[in-house]
């Protein structure tokens, strides 16, 4: 249930809820042949190298009109994690609140982590709508929370889809949110990525269909444009569309926006196709990039990666900035149920990517989140193996590595399910992932866990 085959893409379907259907992020899950005969849990296991002692796991617990109740996790969408300066952070994730009168609906929750008393507080629903999810988070300089995530105000299927924006004020709440970018065409605002410039400036991107006809926006959620905006003194500016779409048929998805000294850059995957089973994979991987100053100063977008050798884009990709200047992408190339993890790296001001430099081959390496750590050191945490044999595996990026890394796993003795993972750094620079948890047997994830100080290098 915490497998790459349950990561579909973001097309709506008209009932309750935004659901991921088989489409646009499709490239980073395996081929629907059945699994091979040899994965099995020692199999799988055996992608990874034995399990290292680990810390004891938190268990994340969820409070709601003031009481603790038992939660089903919307696994459709990876948690998020941010460290605070103060030792803490934040984590986040959609969930419904089991009741006695029955599941409610699905709300983006935010647990704090508190340094003092080292434990994680109850998670609380952010205020909005009945439907909330796709949490963006960063941290400023000052210590303060700024969270963007997508609100669906009621459960009706004409509900759309409106990204907010909302931060953590003084005492440790967070305010009301408000829309970053209304528009009554904008049809679902989805698939948001945010970032921040070291004067605490926030940049944002993602999904918008107000430039595509009425038509388009109500055959398919998909048919969609990237549009970024900047947050500075208190609001955010005209969003600006980013990618030019050559046909009718090609579309921008999953976006990733980072900083590099002062330029922006983004990341996105592009499909083609008029309907949802025409875009199982992405037909490429695309970037652009802006100067800090310049709205509207996005270049025209090249290519980055080609389908060529594998299946990628989507959520098999992760985009990071490095802290000595630079960026780093991570991708999984899926070829004959084997996926090949690589990285390229661009370096601060330059136009031109480093070679992929490949990290290991098998059957592990999905839904890759990567975090760089202030030497330039990689941590990187993913799913290892697929169907219901799914564990956290994680591998460290040594500085202009060229060897093929040692994949561990982080969840050595856990029972169940684990997977969809988030990865950071401690103010202390020590790994920190939060993953989601499913019984043996369970259909459902019941649990959000955090491991702080993991133990990444074999």
């Amino acid at each position: 249930m915490l497998s790459h085959h349950r990561v579909l893409i973001g097309i709506l379907c008209a009932n309750l809820c935004l659901l991921l259907a088989p489409g646009l992020i499709a490239a980073q899950a395996t081929p629907t042949a059945a699994t091979p005969a040899d994965a099995t849990p020692e199999a799988r296991r055996a992608n990874l190298a034995p399990g290292l002692p680990q810390p004891s796991y938190d268990v994340i617990r969820v409070e709601q009109e003031g009481g603790i109740y038992p939660y089903v996790v919307w696994a459709d969408w990876v948690p998020d994690l941010i460290a605070t300066p103060d030792g803490g952070g934040w984590a986040f994730f959609s969930a419904a609140v089991r009741q006695q009168a029955g599941i409610g609906s699905r709300r983006l929750f935010a647990a704090r982590f508190d340094p003092a008393n080292g434990v994680w507080q109850p998670a609380q629903p952010i205020p909005g709508g009945v439907i909330q999810f796709g949490p963006a988070v960063v941290v400023d300089s000052q210590g303060t929370v700024h969270l963007v995530f997508s609100d669906r105000a009621t459960e009706e299927p004409e509900s759309l889809s409106t990204l907010l924006y909302t931060q953590t004020n003084d005492q440790g709440t967070w305010e009301t949110p408000v829309p970053v970018a209304p528009d009554p065409n904008a049809g679902h605002q989805m698939l948001s990525s945010l970032a921040i410039d070291s004067e605490d400036r926030l940049h944002l991107i993602w999904r918008d269909q107000r430039s595509v006809s009425a038509e388009a926006r109500a055959a398919l959620v998909a048919n969609a444009d990237l549009f970024a905006s900047d947050f500075v003194d208190g609001s955010w500016s005209a969003p600006v569309q980013v990618n030019q779409r050559p046909s009718d048929d090609i579309n921008a998805s999953w976006p990733f926006i980072v900083v590099d000294g002062d330029r922006l850059i983004a990341v996105w995957s592009t499909y083609r196709g008029t309907a949802a089973n025409e875009m199982t994979s992405a037909v490429r991987v695309e970037w652009s990039t802006r100067p800090l100053a310049d709205d509207n100063g996005w270049t025209p977008a090249a290519t980055l990666l080609e389908r060529d050798g594998g299946e990628t884009g989507g959520r098999s990709i992760d985009l990071v900035a490095d802290p000595r200047g630079g960026v780093m992408l991570v991708f999984g190339r899926l070829n004959q149920q084997q996926n090949t993890l690589s990285y390229r790296r661009l370096e601060a001001g330059s136009n031109e990517w480093g070679d992929a430099v490949a990290l290991g081959s098998g059957d592990f390496g999905y839904l890759p989140a990567l975090t760089i750590g202030a030497d330039g050191t990689g941590y990187l945490a993913f799913n290892s193996g697929r169907n219901r044999d799914v564990e956290v595996g994680a591998l460290m990026i040594p500085l202009e590595t060229t060897a093929p890394a040692t994949p561990i796993e982080l969840t050595p003795g856990e029972e169940g399910e684990h997977g969809r993972v988030a990865v950071a750094l401690t103010a202390s620079g020590r790994p920190w992932v939060v993953y989601m948890h499913a019984a043996s047997g369970s259909a459902n994830a019941t649990e959000i866990r955090s491991l702080r100080d993991a133990r990444f290098q074999h």
